[in-house]
C-alpha cells in the first residue's frame, strides 16, 4: 500500500466514524457504541476486500 492508498483509507474510515457517531449519539447511544460498530464494519470490509485483491490471480482468468 502506498502513501496515497493510506491517506484514502484514513480519510474514509474517519467520515464513516464520524458518521457513525454521529448517528449513535442522534438516536441516545454513546460514542463508544458508534466507533465500535464502525470499526467493526470498517475492519470486515477492509479485510474481505484486501484478501479479494491479494487472492485475484486465483479467481482471474
Amino acid at each position: 500500500m502506498n502513501l496515497i492508498s493510506g491517506i484514502l483509507l484514513f480519510v474514509v474510515w474517519a467520515a464513516g466514524a464520524c458518521a457513525s457517531v454521529g448517528y449513535a449519539t442522534s438516536t441516545g447511544s454513546t460514542l463508544v457504541l458508534g466507533l465500535v460498530l464502525w470499526n467493526s464494519f470498517f475492519g470486515f470490509c477492509t479485510a474481505f476486500g484486501l484478501m479479494l485483491f491479494w487472492s485475484r490471480e486465483h479467481w482471474m482468468p
